[in-house]
């Protein structure tokens, strides 16, 4: 139905009326991939917003029929790992020990939330996918190429000492930052006697 409003929109005036705009195509389309997802929008509605289908469809050029594969793959994976099912208490002692991974109090320039991961390097290329190693940067806080491209995504002022800002009020504190963690497993509503656990 979609794809023939879609042809029919380039070439005809009372499609092109109709919809005057992106927003109101991609509206279409977001609707047609809920149609095409079925009762897997009632079993995680939470997760299957229009924000979520948006961001599929975007990432997919725009192709329902992949933007509804990938969705129907990633309900899948939810369905078996229960992501959001994990509480901050499944987790604290382990990251307590290790103390390798944590998200940060402070967004970078673009307002987008830092997860900081202390792994030794080798580690850490290991776990990047072959695809997105022309996307991530590894940065240190010692070498002046690596400062650059840390002044123009973060906040100098903000950013912790230790990764190359000047802030020294943003030292990782475990114990706050479990508190932060324990907000948030409030807000989305996880903890350890959630979905059968």
């Amino acid at each position: 139905m979609l794809q023939w409003a879609y042809a029919k929109f380039k070439t005809n005036n009372f499609f092109t009326k109709r919809l005057t705009s992106n927003f109101d195509l991609h509206a279409c389309q977001i609707n047609e991939v809920r149609g095409l997802l079925g009762s897997l929008t009632e079993e995680m509605p939470s997760f299957l917003s229009d924000a979520t289908i948006r961001r599929f469809l975007r990432a997919r050029n725009w192709s329902m029929e992949q933007a509804t594969k990938g969705l129907k793959e990633t309900v899948k994976w939810r369905r078996e790992y229960r992501p959001d099912a994990i509480s901050w208490e499944d987790l604290a002692e382990m990251e307590n020990e290790a103390r390798r991974t944590h998200v940060a109090d402070y967004l970078d320039k673009n307002g987008r939330s830092v997860l900081v991961v202390n792994l030794p390097m080798q580690i850490a290329k290991n776990f990047v996918q072959p695809n997105m190693k022309e996307k991530v940067k590894f940065v240190y806080a010692n070498k002046p190429e690596s400062l650059k491209i840390i002044a123009d995504i973060f906040d100098l002022d903000t950013l912790e000492s230790s990764f190359g800002g000047r802030s020294t009020s943003t030292i990782f504190d475990i114990n706050k930052y479990a508190e932060r963690m324990r907000r948030a497993d409030k807000m989305r509503g996880a903890s350890k006697y959630t979905n059968g656990k």
